[in-house]
């Protein structure tokens, strides 16, 4: 098997700011020789602001609006990619002029930037920056003015009209008593009533002064809205947000999203690299904090306070702060453009689901019609193949994480280490909390469906709902676990996963508490192996894009003769590992299958089989 595909390239040149018809200024650009454009606009803030912001912030609308641009302008592999993937990433390179070229050529700033677009999309993004004196050096091609009130703001956050962002707003109002700047991104003229309402009814139950709506259009120009994944969205959504912050000198942007949300654990199997969004990720909100401090300098942060909350938490403060008859006019629904008066949520999409298994956990259905959502989230039937695929991946990972441990969370998904390393909290206690979280989420799904189940036996069910799926998986799921007190040797202590834990202080290594390997030749070559994969889940990367590590490479770093003393290295080792996993009843087979390869490409630990822990080993 030869070296994966290299990404689809695809060349880009910003033209600038261009005159359209009754649309004032847009702003356009070249991609493969195809003319698009794009048009951002923000609402409300006052000329006098506007004309404070310096011209390197002018030209982050300009990047921002280009790369959410460019992203929806070339169309990913879709969901079923029989190439593994190799059609969903994408690499642009992009010529982009600039008005303060100073800021722009710093190298460190442009790897920041690069860097941080690679981990929300998973493509490459490479600029090159000119100067230029053509675009428009005022801020008025960006703004829709409004008047000057002398009005300030205490916080800036994002708005998008749903329940997490209400109850932000909401907790900031009435718990801090700070006043709100509401940043509101819409590309339907569906929810850009449903947002002003919300803050409309802020303002009258809080004070008139406590927020103020400032409404973000980004229109895409025709040929340019075909990848409707927008992995980029939240660069967009953090550049605007920098932006008026500074207009009104503030350092600090906050998203509110719950922490299952922010953390996103791919859903299904066959969810791909970036696939699964990274929009409040808790690297991804660091690397903006980097980014932005370091072109604006005023040390801006970017945060979400609501990582550590579930969306049964997020309904339950909305309800303490006495706003629960807002809920019904929030909307969580992903699917826009088919809302209807009557049906303002599908019911189908995960966001719906999410959204209702919630309310019914709060106990607030009261607040929240049933009859709102186009399929009921327990007695609808889900029969569509994809209705029923998204139903079952929720619900796994509802039963997942409601059992999930410290141990097993590392071992089914590596990748909650880029999260664990970015929460600001010591690594230990941050995976405790995360834990907790996630046993709180799983346990409210579950709780739901047992109140459900207790008032009604399951057979009253149709045979595709909700309470009917969930009991096949958990049956499924739970069979798959030896009861307590079962003799470890038998077929089903076989483990999904085999973990490593190395203690570098004594140079051993121990293997599902059963196998002890000592100082060695494997040891080391397992020790070095187990770097590079703790390096890949530190940097938040899909276990299938984890690095092959090429035989010369690792020959260098065991301080070994040759490729082929790397070769014979791991075939020693992997018939050591079945000898010692047989020895501990263990398939040899899975031994053997802890160092992957690929004959051209080179070695790793396996990362759909293999975690990788350090820690001290108890050799009493």
């Amino acid at each position: 098997m030869g070296a994966a595909a290299p990404p689809p390239e695809h060349r880009v040149r910003c033209l600038g700011h261009v005159a359209g018809p009754r649309r004032g200024e847009r702003l356009t650009f070249e991609i493969d020789g195809e003319t698009r454009h794009a048009t951002l606009r923000i609402g409300q803030l006052t000329k006098e602001l506007a004309a404070s912001l310096p011209a390197k912030t002018l030209d982050l609308l300009d990047l921002a609006t280009l790369v959410y641009a460019v992203d929806a302008a070339v169309r990913r592999g879709g969901t079923a990619d029989q190439r593994m993937g190799a059609k969903w990433y994408r690499r642009f390179l992009i010529e982009m002029p600039v008005r303060d070229l100073a800021a722009w050529s710093d190298f460190d700033l442009k790897r920041e930037l690069e860097e941080m677009l690679l981990f929300l999309s998973g493509d490459r993004f490479e600029f090159a920056f000119r100067a230029t004196e053509d675009l428009v050096q005022t801020a008025s091609p960006f703004f829709r003015f409004g008047p000057d009130e002398g009005w300030r703001p205490d916080r800036v956050l994002m708005f998008s009209g749903g329940l997490d962002s209400f109850a932000g707003a909401l907790e900031e109002i009435v718990d801090h008593g700070n006043r709100v700047a509401l940043i509101s991104h819409f590309s339907s003229t569906k929810i850009a009533p449903i947002q002003r309402d919300l803050v409309a009814a802020l303002k009258d139950g809080l004070g008139k002064n406590m927020a103020r709506h400032f409404p973000v259009q980004i229109q895409l120009g025709k040929g340019t809205n075909l990848e409707g994944t927008h992995r980029t969205r939240s660069f967009l959504f953090a550049a605007l947000g920098t932006v008026v912050a500074l207009a009104f000198n503030r350092d600090r942007v906050s998203f509110h999203e719950n922490g299952i949300v922010s953390l996103n654990l791919a859903p299904v199997a066959n969810v791909l690299g970036t696939r699964a969004s990274r929009t409040t990720h808790p690297q991804a909100l660091d690397r903006f904090t980097s980014f932005f401090g370091q072109l604006v300098g005023t040390g801006m942060r970017i945060d979400n306070p609501f990582f550590w909350k579930t969306k049964t938490d997020v309904l339950l403060t909305i309800s303490r702060l006495k706003m629960a008859d807002q809920i019904a006019h929030t909307r969580s629904c992903a699917d826009v453009h088919n809302q209807t008066i009557q049906h303002v949520h599908c019911g189908r999409c995960s966001q719906c689901i999410d959204r209702r298994f919630a309310v019914l956990a709060a106990g607030l259905e009261r607040f929240d019609p049933a009859e709102a959502y186009r399929i009921d989230l327990l007695t609808g039937e889900r029969n569509a193949v994809q209705d029923r695929e998204m139903a079952l991946s929720y619900l796994r990972n509802a039963i997942e994480a409601e059992f999930t441990t410290p141990i097993s969370l590392l071992a089914s998904h590596p990748e909650i280490v880029a999260a664990i390393t970015h929460v600001g909290e010591p690594t230990a206690p941050a995976l405790d909390r995360i834990v907790a979280l996630l046993n709180r989420h799983g346990r409210a799904v579950a709780d739901v469906i047992q109140s459900a189940t207790d008032r009604r036996p399951p057979s009253d069910f149709p045979a595709d709902s909700l309470p009917n799926l969930f009991g096949d998986i958990r049956r499924a799921q739970m069979s798959a676990y030896p009861p307590l007190g079962a003799d470890r040797s038998t077929e089903a202590a076989q483990p999904r996963f085999v973990t490593l834990v190395f203690d570098d202080e004594r140079k051993r290594l121990s293997i599902e508490d059963r196998i002890d390997i000592g100082s060695g030749a494997t040891y080391r070559l397992l020790r070095a192996l187990a770097e590079y994969h703790l390096a890949a889940a530190g940097k938040g990367l899909d276990p299938f894009d984890y690095p092959m590590i090429a035989a010369q490479k690792l020959a260098h770093k065991l301080a070994v003769a040759s490729d082929e003393h790397v070769r014979k290295s791991v075939m020693r080792a992997r018939t050591l590992l079945a000898k010692r996993f047989a020895s501990a009843q263990l398939d040899p087979e899975l031994g053997r299958g802890v160092i992957e390869n690929n004959p051209w490409r080179g070695y790793r630990l396996d990362p759909q089989l293999v975690a990788v822990r350090l820690g001290s080993l108890d050799m009493g």
